[in-house]
């Protein structure tokens, strides 16, 4: 275990100069945002949005699944097949899918019956199921690639967007993964306005330096054990600073109020290092287990800025 002091760890990738520290972001997944009538209960937009409008002061965006990489295979045997039929050929693309459900204005849905103030943050998925044969005739294709992150603009731009996150769930990757979600962070950045990526990355991030990431997200601190949560916390933290997001997720196992408040106070114990908290998922937001996960959501995010001298990691 090392030692660390708050001005050691603030040379760590991500990390910000006193006075300097972004807003706090509690960030809310949205698995499946579309109308289920056989689901029990039934989910209908306009339920998931009112129980998130109950809960306003404990979240600041969404992330919503709204975006698929299409092309010819996507749709074949052993393809994602969450593309729309006239987006599964071609070149590799961005286009809405993942699921193909959604409704094309969502993001504009999801801010007329909460609030203009609402980050909007669409994933950008691609695997589970399938593989990585049409992700990689993009990664490694220049001329798709340009394409891509130009769509990304135009789409970010036209439906007012905060940003994009990518979550990749594959096996088999090209090696350009990395070149190619660089040169999309960077065009995001230089646009006017500014377009943020954030990346599913567990506690490893892919690279670290410019350009700067957003927010690299962790799945492994969704954990119902609390010394591996400690641990993949330390990691997270370490190796990408103010840059991790905290992964929660209500949905993946009944915590009760004391271990969720165990995990506020841990995260608590980076003090202002820590920027964002991500959870999924919302599609089950009036599952009972919600309940002890929004009272210190709405604390966090009202705590006065105290960061912490001294900590373990």
């Amino acid at each position: 275990m090392v030692h660390y002091s708050l001005i050691s760890f603030l040379t760590l990738p991500g990390a910000v100069a006193a006075g300097q520290a972004a807003p706090k972001k509690v960030m809310i997944w949205m698995a499946n945002p579309y109308a289920q009538p056989d689901h029990k209960p039934p989910i209908t937009i306009d339920t998931l949005v009112a129980d998130l409008k109950a809960h306003r002061k404990g979240f600041t965006g969404l992330a919503y699944q709204y975006f698929a990489i299409c092309g010819t295979g996507s749709n074949d045997p052993g393809g994602s097949n969450d593309c729309h039929a006239e987006e599964a050929s071609g070149v590799p693309h961005l286009a809405q899918g993942h699921p193909m459900q959604v409704a094309v204005d969502m993001g504009a849905q999801l801010r007329q019956r909460l609030d203009k103030e609402v980050e909007l943050w669409p994933v950008i998925s691609y695997g589970n199921p399938g593989n990585a044969s049409v992700l990689n005739k993009l990664l490694d294709d220049p001329a798709a690639t340009a394409k891509f992150v130009a769509d990304a603009i135009k789409i970010a731009h036209a439906q007012n967007l905060t940003g994009f996150n990518f979550d990749i769930e594959v096996q088999g990757m090209s090696g350009n993964i990395t070149s190619f979600v660089k040169t999309f962070v960077s065009a995001m950045h230089a646009a006017v306005p500014r377009i943020g990526v954030s990346w599913d990355a567990g506690n490893t991030p892919l690279w670290t330096g410019e350009p700067m990431m957003d927010r690299w997200i962790s799945m492994a601190t969704y954990t119902s054990s609390f010394p591996d949560f400690n641990n993949s916390l330390a990691q997270g933290m370490k190796a990408s600073g103010s840059q991790f997001g905290v992964g929660l997720c209500p949905i993946c196992s009944v915590l009760g109020t004391t271990p969720v408040e165990a995990r506020f106070a841990e995260i608590a114990r980076y003090g202002g290092l820590v920027r964002e908290i991500d959870l999924w998922a919302s599609d089950f937001v009036g599952k009972p287990t919600w309940e002890f996960f929004w009272p210190q959501l709405e604390k966090w995010l009202a705590a006065p800025e105290e960061p912490q001298l001294d900590f373990l990691v």
